[in-house]
């Protein structure tokens, strides 16, 4: 439930921003910023995968808080849209200046930035099942499809050999759809052709872990690989692996593994250079 695409919407006007936040929340989880300062904070704890700002406002305005977003590498991922009543082409061009990712003049039609939000979410989407499409990595351990404990119904050869292939199955499914944020345990149980419940069962007799336990662990393991590999950036590599929102995968991959992605990556690149030392 909290791996949902996040969009911080920064704008001074409580109406103007309540009215924006009434057409996006349902899709999105929305966070909210009065001012450019308020808003890097936001941005820098939260991780949102996209803001909306307005520019003129106090404290810091949206070109400012676009240069400051964009030069993070922490937060450089982040596509901004900015909101303004100045059209003039001097004012849009210190916006792409700013390295903002589109520009919206003050009145805007809310449909014409429902469909800059959408593309931008599916041109991310597109981009890392591009990126995670040409780094097939296989995050498994050789023996991942063999049984942690004999289940009662693996008494015989043949039995023992159909738990291997169904995990072997499992596991195909799972890695044809790693990039798929939208992927369920309801359509692996469909793929699979089980009812969730039975599917659940079955995994918790074979490998004692739930089928959501077990697409989250091949994701995160798929995005080792790739931080391992330095393969792209961490927002980059938490989309091709399946989460719709960085801050989410951040969070997961620290559980999982103890440590940032970020901290991970820059960690296994220096491992070899020790190794060579020693």
């Amino acid at each position: 439930e909290d791996d949902v695409t996040t969009i911080l919407v920064v704008e001074d006007n409580p109406e103007l921003r309540s009215y924006i936040r009434a057409h996006l929340e349902g899709r999105f989880r929305i966070l909210e910023a009065g001012d450019g300062l308020q808003a890097l904070a936001i941005a820098q704890g939260s991780l949102p995968d996209l803001v909306i700002s307005d520019v003129m406002m106090p404290e810091m305005d949206g070109y400012e808080l676009c240069r400051r977003l964009k030069g993070d590498p922490e937060t450089d991922f982040i596509p901004v849209i900015l909101l303004t009543a100045r059209a003039a082409p001097e004012d849009r061009m210190t916006g792409l200046r700013g390295r903002a990712d589109a520009y919206l003049t003050k009145p805007f039609d809310v449909e014409e930035l429902h469909t800059l939000v959408r593309n931008h979410i599916e041109v991310r989407e597109r981009l890392e099942t591009r990126f995670s499409r040409s780094h097939e990595l296989d995050p498994a351990d050789p023996d991942w499809a063999s049984p942690r404990h004999p289940p009662p119904h693996a008494a015989s050869a043949e039995a023992a050999s159909s738990d291997t292939l169904f995990l072997e199955k499992i596991r195909a499914v799972i890695e044809q759809q790693m990039e798929n944020e939208d992927f369920t345990v309801e359509e692996l149980a469909r793929r699979m052709a089980h009812s969730r419940s039975h599917l659940h069962r079955r995994l918790k007799e074979l490998i004692d872990e739930s089928p959501s336990s077990l697409v989250r662990r091949m994701r995160l393991e798929r995005a080792a690989s790739l931080l391992e590999a330095q393969a792209g950036s961490v927002s980059r590599i938490a989309y091709a692996v399946g989460f719709k929102s960085v801050a989410h995968f951040s969070n997961r991959f620290w559980e999982h593994y103890g440590v940032r992605p970020s901290s991970y990556m820059s960690q296994t690149a220096r491992a070899p250079e020790a190794g060579d030392r020693e």
